[in-house]
């Protein structure tokens, strides 16, 4: 069984974008072609389903940790309204010199 995951994927049908009913369909015609047996079939599918739960989950939180470490650095509305503040500050100050 693990050989028809393999061949799936290898055939661009991605565990990520695997639904329930998309895997469904596909066992079931593999079950049809005889490449499947009926047997294996509900198994197959909780495995590629649940693999695309999987896949989905990591890449979310590969998401999150991109968003973070892109919001690193980057100076917020405060920090520039802070900023801003300062430098009316010393405006001020070199203005009544």
């Amino acid at each position: 069984m693990a050989g028809v995951i393999n061949t799936l994927l290898s055939l661009g049908i991605g565990a990520l974008s695997m639904t329930r009913e998309r895997a469904q369909k596909v066992v079931d015609e593999l079950v049809k072609k005889g490449e499947v047996r009926l047997e294996e079939s509900k198994a197959l599918i909780d495995k590629m389903t649940s693999r695309g739960e999987e896949e989905r989950a990591e890449l979310s939180k590969l998401i999150e940790e991109e968003l973070k470490r892109a919001k690193t650095g980057i100076a917020t509305r405060k920090d520039i309204e802070e900023l801003s503040t300062k430098i009316d500050a010393l405006a001020e100050k070199l203005a009544s010199k």
